[in-house]
């Protein structure tokens, strides 16, 4: 029987979930595992430090369905971390493979470099499986094939991170190929038949007797592959649907009933008024986080929600176990079958984006900005947009007349500086597929300034980056919360005309500095910088107090909330 290096089996393995691109930091410890990489026809986009090999395989993973990186043991996973905690807590399915001493010196206990100096070598191990849903570290040849299936088969299963650790005494050992003969399980299991149906009658029953549905589409439908079924959802029952801040460009906006994005508190007073009076809410992904809700001001009873979880069905407060993306299936099958009426209004009779008007300022506002980018944005864009105030206004965009756009934001774990590594693996991917017309970043000088050195890697991959970065006069985006004036919130002010020039001297680049409202739209519309056949950086220039409305509106009714709660006690 054939044989093949336990290294080896680990990239075939990759290779079989369609990673094309192994990101990460080369350190002494895998140096014999990335040769590997490199056999196996594997592409090895190298990093400049690891925390952006995180964020790289995150925004691939987003856009390919899986990512991969390798780092050191020690000092380059630690750094590495940040990157999982987020891949954990949005759903990221990312295998961290980690370099790590030979098996005889951790045995023996050798105090060796990149370890704490006190003969441990588990410690690294331990703290990972906080931020993983499996790992292991291989020591024993011949029980390698298995530990890696059924750590990358539990990372297909629950859609979250894993780690494998390859001391670099394994990696080069030989082992027989017979497992890779059975394919990694990369489907879920099928629902109990009976119970599933049982299920989508008493939701189709819902749909029946109730006048006023709705279809919520939260981050979960996006982050757990749903969005197929959920566009085919919409389609056959012409309820409005609304978006949350977490799923907002992850489905389009425009299948015909679209109502807006719902977040609390911080939605426009007709989107929050229709979702929070409706009688019926097909809540498919619901992640009640504080930035994905208002700060928890989002008020649907429960007595009205259908929630839709990737193991979980809940109907008006009974859970069942069954995995949605079959029961969605399911629903759509039933209800093409055409006997099933669902009271439908005629239409939307709202404006889901009432604040976008482009009546031009005396001065450039983020309010204007993001009218003036809804415009900009066409099919095929990719748009990554960075935690804080970009996430909270790019929300505005109106996406109505796009179809096709990639977008998203890192709503939950809030890492600033994500944007920009992510937007490297997103881009990456993107030109992979064949399905990216152009790679658009948004972002904040306090955030480009954690991650900056990824441009070396956007110049390099011919990745024909747009960046528009929010310069708030060197105050980070915290200065909206507490502290205006605050030294805290300064940060040094750079030269950003030169990033290019610094990061990729021989690739060409533009840059462009506004100011006003008129150069902004000047700009948008000029034929040369749409085509983007090249990196641009857009350094906008807007005042210190300056907010997006969704951000003044969470404040506010954050405010309203607690002093309603005080008047209860």
């Amino acid at each position: 029987m054939a044989q093949i290096k336990i290294g080896s089996y680990i990239v075939e393995r990759i290779k079989e979930l369609g990673i094309k691109t192994i990101f990460g930091v080369p350190g002494d410890y895998e140096l014999v595992l990335l040769d590997m990489v490199l056999d196996a026809g594997t592409k090895w986009a190298g990093n400049p430090n690891e925390l952006i090999a995180s964020y790289a395989a995150d925004g691939y993973a987003r856009v390919n369905g899986y990512g991969a990186f390798v780092t050191t043991f020690g000092p380059g996973e630690l750094s590495a971390y940040c990157g999982m905690g987020a891949q954990y807590a949005e759903y990221v399915p990312v295998v961290h493979v980690v370099g790590y001493p030979a098996t005889t010196a951790m045995k023996e206990h050798a105090i060796m470099h990149h370890s704490l100096g006190n003969g441990n070598f588990s410690m690294y191990h331990d703290m990972v499986r906080n931020i993983t849903v499996a790992s292991t570290v291989l020591d024993d040849p011949s029980t390698a094939p298995s530990e890696i299936d059924r750590v990358l088969n539990a990372m297909v299963h629950f859609n979250r991170p894993v780690y494998i650790g390859v001391p670099v005494d394994i990696a080069p050992q030989t082992i027989y190929t017979r497992n890779l003969e059975t394919p990694l399980q990369t489907s879920l299991a099928p629902n109990p038949d009976e119970l599933e149906k049982s299920v989508v009658d008493k939701i189709t029953d819902l749909l029946s007797s109730r006048k006023n549905s709705i279809i919520l589409v939260d981050g979960g439908a996006v982050r757990n592959g749903v969005i197929p079924e959920c566009s085919e959802l919409i389609k056959l029952l012409q309820i409005p649907y609304f978006v949350t801040p977490m799923s907002k460009g992850g489905i389009s906006e425009a299948l015909g009933s679209f109502g807006g994005v719902y977040a609390g508190g911080a939605s426009t007073d007709d989107v929050r008024y229709n979702v929070e009076k409706s009688d019926l809410v097909l809540f498919i992904g619901s992640y009640k986080s504080d930035f994905n809700t208002g700060v928890f001001t989002t008020q649907i009873s429960p007595d009205v929600i259908v929630d839709f979880q990737r193991f979980t069905i809940n109907v008006l407060g009974t859970e069942y176990k069954l995995s949605m993306k079959y029961v969605l299936h399911r629903l759509s099958s039933v209800l093409k079958i055409g006997n099933i009426k669902v009271p439908v209004r005629s239409k939307v009779e709202w404006d889901p984006y009432p604040l976008d008007k482009l009546e031009v300022p005396k001065k450039l506002t983020q309010d204007f900005l993001w009218a003036a980018l809804g415009r900009y944005f066409q099919s095929g864009d990719y748009v990554i947009a960075e935690t804080g105030t970009s996430a909270y206004g790019i929300v505005a965009s109106n996406l109505t007349n796009v179809d096709n756009i990639h977008m998203y934001s890192q709503t939950v774990y809030g890492s600033i500086g994500f944007a920009t590594g992510a937007a490297v693996g997103s881009f990456l991917a993107g030109k992979e597929r064949n399905t990216i017309k152009r790679g658009i970043l948004v972002t904040g000088e306090g955030s480009l300034q954690l991650t900056v050195q990824a441009f070396s890697d956007m110049l390099r991959h011919g990745l024909n980056t747009t960046m528009f970065l929010l310069n708030n006069s060197g105050y980070t985006s915290e200065r909206l919360i507490h502290g205006m004036e605050a030294t805290y919130n300064k940060i040094p002010q750079w030269d950003y005309s030169k990033i290019c020039e610094l990061f990729g001297p021989s690739f060409q680049n533009k840059y462009y500095r506004i100011e006003t409202p008129q150069q902004l739209l000047k700009l948008l519309s000029d034929s040369e910088f749409n085509v983007a056949h090249c990196t641009q950086v857009v350094e906008l220039i807007l005042d210190k107090r300056d907010a997006p409305i969704s951000v003044i509106r969470s404040a506010e009714a954050v405010e309203k909330f607690n002093k309603a709660k005080q008047a209860q006690e």
